[in-house]
């Protein structure tokens, strides 16, 4: 495990515009100090998240300042690809807004800080910790669901279930918003939450074929460093590759018993007969049967030069 350094060489910061917006609304209000105070614990939350990242060894890409919290952004887009490193990298987040509260309270009993600033500091933390643990992507509690399932999902259906918590925790931040606007108590925090939200799951769908193929990539290029659990599948030969890569799971190994019509075990692959079709032979909609045809003919010509 390499040291991590309290500011990453190379890492960007990039404040999001509803940020910008929810800044100046409090300025505007003359909550000068509150909103010192709020950018100070969206900035630590996030730096738990920097600090675990690169303790892994993970190069931080991007350092992106959102309303309730942050987005660490990695290098190659390695989020996910490690349940294990996921779920440490996006609870440290929230363990700092537990972390800063404790300090706000001691801080009080010391007689530094008044009561109001420390009734502040502790809900604004509560706020952004807990809206952070909601299991939605991209907040942090949606990355530690998607880790939780992927092993027995798959990388990509443990994603999807994810976003579609997503849409739904959005849908009801906006209704909830327009309800207390009707009601004559506008939230506009809950409107800009559910938007940012349901904009932040439509971009994440939309990028779900990249972020396979990096997924199958970075197997490709993995070089475990200990024992991996053993996932078989057993599939039928009209399934195509992409139906089947679909279902692998990360920080696993794959074998994929293909079945005969009559259910019965033509062969055994291996997860890279797969990825290997997919990146040296276009392969992602051959069905089993087509990728295995491919190899006998394969075979045949080889043996008919030798």
């Amino acid at each position: 495990m390499s040291k991590p350094a309290f500011w990453p060489t190379g890492m960007k910061v990039r404040v999001h515009p509803l940020f910008l917006l929810l800044l100046l609304a409090s300025l505007g209000a003359g909550m000068i100090v509150e909103t010192l105070v709020l950018f100070t614990i969206v900035i630590v939350h996030e730096l738990g998240h920097v600090f675990v990242a690169t303790s892994y060894g993970y190069k931080i890409r991007e350092m992106q300042i959102l309303p309730y919290g942050g987005v660490a952004k990695l290098e190659h887009g390695a989020m996910g690809w490690n349940p294990r490193h996921e779920v440490a990298i996006a609870i440290a987040g929230p363990l700092n807004n537990l972390l800063m509260i404790l300090v706000g309270v001691l801080l009080h009993a010391a007689g530094w800080w008044s009561d109001g600033l420390t009734q502040f500091f502790i809900k604004g933390n509560l706020m952004i910790g807990f809206f952070n643990l909601l299991p939605a992507l991209p907040l942090d509690g949606g990355r530690i669901l998607r880790a939780a399932t992927s092993g027995t999902r798959g990388f990509r259906a443990a994603t999807e279930v994810s976003i579609r918590m997503s849409f739904g925790i959005a849908v009801l931040l906006i209704l909830f918003g327009l309800l207390s606007l009707w009601a004559g108590y506008p939230n506009l925090a809950f409107l800009m939450l559910g938007a940012f939200l349901l904009f932040s799951a439509w971009e994440l769908r939309k990028g779900m074929r990249v972020d396979m193929i990096r997924f199958l990539d970075a197997k490709r290029r993995g070089v475990p460093r200990r024992a991996q659990e053993v996932r078989t599948l057993a599939v039928p030969d009209t399934m195509q590759v992409r139906e089947v890569i679909e279902q692998f799971a990360p920080d696993a190994y794959h074998m994929i018993y293909v079945l005969d019509e009559r259910k019965k075990v033509q062969t055994v692959l291996e997860e890279e007969d797969l990825v290997h079709s997919v990146f040296e032979e276009n392969g992602m909609r051959l069905t089993l049967r087509q990728l295995l045809d491919g190899g006998r003919k394969g075979n045949d010509n080889r043996l008919s030069k030798m």
